[in-house]
């Protein structure tokens, strides 16, 4: 068998996938008003998410036979860019407020917070979407995370010896499951919460 880098060059579709290609939407809940800049632009850190299914052993006559078991789905970050409004973070801030407030560690119930529902029906989780972009700038495939919630927002550091630097913090999600797409949901098929189940085929 021979070696060629012009045979490794061919099939290196478009010189492969850059990992600054990507976008971030983060939705929020809808009592929550979003920033003002769109999260789209400040988040320039991200990545793409493991995938997991466990495994256990069953025995016979000593000897471990493999069977797979759940899926599992680990914390999920993003670094973002801290504008001088503080827009994103404030609403994270308030977010997290709601789930559990500083003062009592208690759920903020009513017009002003969150229900006490959980699971499919808790209000206090969205969606966010990471999206892959080709140098040629068309969408190439995307990742819902679905029921998603901050539960960390990571200090900033101050210093007054950096004068020429921009701040910026990481944001820690927690989750309920994620789902591959390869298609752009139209505007009409996107609901407040959820992508339709089809979109993600």
């Amino acid at each position: 068998m021979t070696f060629a880098v012009t045979d490794f060059k061919s099939n290196l579709k478009q010189g492969g996938a850059r990992p600054s290609l990507f976008m971030v939407e983060l939705y929020y809940p809808k009592n929550i008003a979003p920033p003002p800049t769109p999260s789209k632009f400040l988040v320039k850190g991200a990545s793409i998410p493991a995938s997991t299914i466990g495994t256990y052993d069953v025995y016979f006559q000593g000897k471990a036979v493999k069977v797979a078991g759940d899926r599992t789905f680990d914390t999920w970050e993003c670094t973002i860019i801290n504008d001088e409004d503080y827009g994103i973070r404030v609403v994270l801030e308030k977010w997290m407020n709601l789930i559990a407030s500083h003062k009592l560690n208690t759920r903020r119930d009513g017009n002003q917070g969150f229900s006490t529902a959980e699971g499919q029906n808790a209000d206090y989780k969205q969606t966010i979407k990471v999206s892959q972009y080709g140098k040629d700038g068309d969408h190439k495939h995307h990742y819902h995370f679905e029921g998603a919630f901050p539960t960390a927002l990571s200090s900033i550091a101050l210093d007054w010896g950096t004068s020429s630097e921009i701040e910026e913090y990481t944001v820690t999600w927690s989750y309920d499951h994620w789902l591959p797409g390869g298609a752009v949901p139209s505007p009409q098929s996107v609901s407040h919460h959820l992508f339709p189940s089809d979109q993600h085929a």
